[in-house]
């Protein structure tokens, strides 16, 4: 007996001006399976599930759907044809209700107005679907991350798809959160839902995948069983050479304390955090989403007040009063939210990586130094296409990340505070970030790693502080480090002193 397909693209591509994205794609999906769609960031991941998805009109090649040829150049051409894609970034309008959200396109009338009550008895089974209990009519902006995905989710099943395509759905997920995901997915597959899963993530692929699919450079390189293929065999598929070991090493040991930051608050968020970073340490901040790590951040950074506190660098106190002042003095900061608060998508990347330098000199770059710095970062942080003038929404996502640590290294940190960032990119360009924050340590610079990555963290600190509820409540030494020690100690309920 054939076995039931229930798509099949042949020979698809796609090309952007000077880039082919899709180089003639075979794929085919079993009806009811969760088929896991892996690569480098880059590989064409993301722009092959947006052509299945209707995002473009001008790719070439045939989609097949339950045996028929499907011409699919709009969303709701592909909705029609019973396929559905939630994007890695979630496109709810937050100002509107759940049940707006996720009736949009539909929304019940009774004659020329919306029918309120239709409305939330609608959104209500879709949310019962994916377990969520909160309000239909409650602003879509008051829900938590997870909560906003599952909403996503929602909608989409609210359409009844046969096919449902999931873009990095856990980045911005708690691994808690994530676990709730998948057996979500787990329900929808028992109802015959084809699962598409984009992701970087081995361990979540092993967990819920029947069958991979790699992607590299466009282009297909096997589909194969999860249960019939290691993960290092997964890892030389799609980086296109043998996979050693992801070590970094490092030149120097830590030096004398360059960085000192002592009664830090910010109420309701941190309070009384004390730390210190030598020259040429990196040092890590653990802890469960909502611990306080980003707020932390943000105001050592100048971009959120403070309420309390000081810091010095080099024996200097530093005024955290604008992130302006704080690039002045030293210090610089990557966010962890790339798309909305730390690049510009629409400008170039060669903009992007000047814009910092701009700020910190308080004048504009001529534009042969323009071409240098970034020819310069692109160099470095093997940037691929290394296209100046290209849009930043044009680049992958690990890409754009790497735009992103290229802006703030070239303002010349003393402190470097980076939160979150390798998250959503593949293995790659993971190992080449890595490399950077390694060799800026080697330079006697001061690295502060926030992470919810654990083997990121217990590979690249040589101490980790342990936050919880605004405080911190240990700190490990590079001995004491691995990922079991630091997911233990974040869950810990006894707190272990220390002196900063």
């Amino acid at each position: 007996m054939p076995e039931a397909y229930i798509l099949r693209l042949s020979a698809v591509t796609k090309s952007y001006p000077g880039t082919l994205a899709v180089d003639g794609v075979d794929l085919t999906i079993r009806r009811g399976e969760v088929h896991a769609l892996m690569g480098e960031n880059g590989a064409g991941k993301s722009t092959l599930m947006k052509i299945l998805a209707g995002s473009f009109d001008d790719y070439t090649g045939t989609i097949e759907i339950d045996g028929r040829v499907a011409r699919i150049s709009s969303p709701a051409q592909a909705k029609a044809h019973g396929i559905e894609m939630i994007h890695q970034e979630l496109s709810l309008a937050g100002p509107l209700s759940i049940a707006e959200n996720i009736l949009v396109g539909r929304l019940p009338r009774r004659g020329v107005f919306l029918d309120g009550n239709a409305m939330a008895v609608e959104a209500r089974r879709c949310l019962d679907q994916v377990g969520l209990d909160v309000n239909p009519r409650q602003a879509v902006e008051m829900l938590s991350q997870h909560e906003a995905q599952l909403v996503e989710i929602a909608r989409a099943l609210g359409n009844n798809p046969a096919v449902l395509v999931m873009d990095e759905p856990t980045s911005a997920l708690s691994r808690a959160e994530t676990n709730r995901l998948f057996a979500i997915i787990e329900r929808l597959k028992q109802r015959g839902v084809t699962i598409i899963y984009v992701s970087h993530h081995l361990p979540e692929v092993y967990q819920i995948a029947d069958r991979i699919t790699v992607l590299r450079d466009g282009r297909k390189i096997a589909t194969v069983a999860a249960e019939e293929v290691k993960p290092w065999s997964l890892v030389e598929m799609m980086i296109g050479q043998p996979a050693g070991q992801a070590r970094i090493e490092r030149r120097r040991e830590p030096g004398r304390k360059r960085f000192r930051v002592r009664n830090f608050t910010r109420s309701g968020f941190f309070h009384d955090i004390r730390f210190f970073i030598r020259a040429g340490e990196i040092l890590g901040i653990g802890g469960l989403a909502g611990a306080g790590r980003t707020e932390l951040a943000r105001c050592l950074s100048g971009v959120d007040p403070l309420d309390s506190g000081d810091m010095m660098l080099d024996g200097r106190y530093i005024e955290p009063t604008s992130m302006r002042a704080c690039m002045k003095q030293g210090i610089a900061y990557l966010t962890e939210d790339r798309k909305r608060q730390g690049l510009a998508l629409r400008l170039s990347a060669l903009t992007n990586t000047a814009n910092a330098v701009h700020a910190k000199r308080g004048q504009l770059l001529s534009r042969r130094e323009r071409r240098e710095l970034f020819s310069r970062q692109a160099a470095q942080l093997q940037l691929q296409p290394a296209q100046p003038q290209r849009q930043m929404v044009q680049f992958s996502g690990g890409n754009q990340q790497k735009v992103l640590l290229g802006k703030w290294l070239a303002t010349a940190p003393e402190v470097l505070i980076l939160d979150e960032p390798t998250r959503g990119v593949d293995v790659g360009a993971k190992q080449v970030i890595h490399e950077k924050i390694a060799q800026l340590a080697d330079r006697g610079k001061c690295v502060l790693l926030i992470s919810s990555d654990l083997p990121e963290l217990a590979t690249l600190s040589d101490r980790v502080m342990i936050m919880r509820k605004g405080r911190f409540i240990r700190e490990m030494s590079k001995t004491e480090l691995s990922e079991n020690a630091i997911l233990l100690a974040a869950n810990a309920d006894r707190e272990v002193r220390f002196h900063a």
